[in-house]
């Protein structure tokens, strides 16, 4: 074989442990490369100016977190938080008395609270409930003294005032319309039922109630009153009604020790706890006032910790595991879907981190998420109703 024969093979083999070589680095170094289509786990959104109210915009962080049944949405601890007239947004009050607003934002598939804002009102401390109305922006603050007894204070959204009620209102609640309130007023051992402006102006006594510690409840159409005594050490506390007018009086539920009422959107129905003879724990009962029927709906819960669906026949509840509703104690709760009139029951399988105590329950407007205040940390949490 002639020189230049060899030199061929050569450069040929040369040629082709080059490509192998070449072929193994390549292959090697992208094994090493990092994936560039990861998950980004932390979105920061700036607020804009379409938030609702007026106030202060305050930079949030939204760190996504897995997709679960249970997702934590604020790391404030929220009082008496509630959804916006218009379902975009949620406005609830701090521990310190500040007022906020934030917009509802899907993402991907996770509702998220974003454009966070403190609205622009004077603090008020110690705040412990909202009592807000049905119509309007004005609203009234629950406090407790250091006896441990209530107090209220209106404010009035347009003045930018609030305005504390006397020490005789025993209970308040909203008339429907917003611009009227209906309160218990107590003085020298005499109870009265009086209908008023919100700050207890132009006030009309409409009838003297036999109890003095009566709590009240108005009915969403305004033309019927429940009421309950609170104090009372009896076995037997009476759920009573009243109408609007003061005219007419009925014992709706007669025996047993019964507490809180919660009214269905039509005011054809309420819920409220009945004591429990063997278990002395409340159970959730419900009692239809066209029919005059009252059933057991067989959960140990409070109104407290329920909520209605706007059809006026489903109801979400909060169900202790651990603890007792309506003790003063903190509770671990697994939460429920039941249809009143069926008596069809649905539990949801919480993979939540934390333990739960659901207080302050409410829907958003399509249904699909159940929002709660956890009393265990004070954030504010959403249930996934469709997983």
């Amino acid at each position: 074989m002639n020189k230049k024969a060899i030199a061929i093979l050569g450069a040929i083999f040369l040629l082709i442990v080059g490509t192998l070589g070449f072929l193994i680095y390549s292959k090697y170094s992208s094994s090493k490369t990092p994936a560039t289509n990861g998950i980004n786990n932390t979105a920061t959104t700036t607020p804009s100016d379409n938030t609702q109210g007026t106030g202060n915009d305050v930079a949030t962080t939204t760190t996504q977190v897995p997709v679960s049944n249970i997702v934590k949405l604020s790391e404030d601890q929220v009082v008496s938080p509630a959804l916006f007239y218009s379902g975009k947004g949620i406005t609830y009050f701090d521990k310190q008395g500040g007022l906020y607003q934030s917009t509802l934002q899907d993402d991907s598939g996770q509702t998220i609270l974003t454009q966070k804002k403190q609205i622009d009102i004077p603090v008020k401390s110690g705040i412990t409930k909202i009592l807000w109305p049905a119509k309007g922006d004005d609203f009234i603050a629950e406090m407790q003294d250091s006896a441990g007894n209530k107090t209220w204070s209106y404010f009035n959204s347009k003045t930018q005032v609030y305005s504390d009620y006397p020490a005789q209102v025993e209970s308040v609640d909203w008339m429907p319309t917003g611009d009227k309130i209906m309160y218990v007023w107590l003085e020298n051992g005499k109870a009265t039922l009086n209908i008023s402006d919100p700050d207890t102006k132009n006030w009309n006594q409409l009838a003297d109630m036999w109890e003095l510690d009566d709590k009240i409840s108005v009915s969403p159409n305004g033309n019927q009153v429940l009421y309950y005594e609170t104090s009372s050490t009896s076995s037997n506390i009476a759920i009573n009604s009243v109408s609007s007018d003061g005219k007419v009086w009925k014992t709706l539920v007669k025996t047993g020790m019964n507490m809180g009422v919660l009214w269905s959107p039509d005011g054809q129905k309420f819920l409220f706890a009945k004591k429990d003879a063997d278990s002395q724990k409340y159970q959730i009962w419900v009692y239809n006032l066209v029919s005059d029927e009252v059933k057991n709906l067989g959960l140990f819960t409070t109104t407290d910790k329920a909520v209605w669906d706007k059809d006026s026949n489903v109801i979400y509840l909060s169900v202790p595991t651990t603890g007792t509703a309506g003790s003063a104690a903190l509770t671990e709760d697994t939460f429920y879907r039941m249809d009143t009139t069926t008596m069809e029951k649905k539990q949801y399988p919480s993979s939540s981190d934390s333990p739960i105590d659901g207080r302050d329950l409410f829907l958003n407007g399509i249904g699909d998420k159940l929002f709660f205040r956890n009393a265990q940390d004070g954030s504010l949490y959403y249930l996934d109703l469709t997983k």
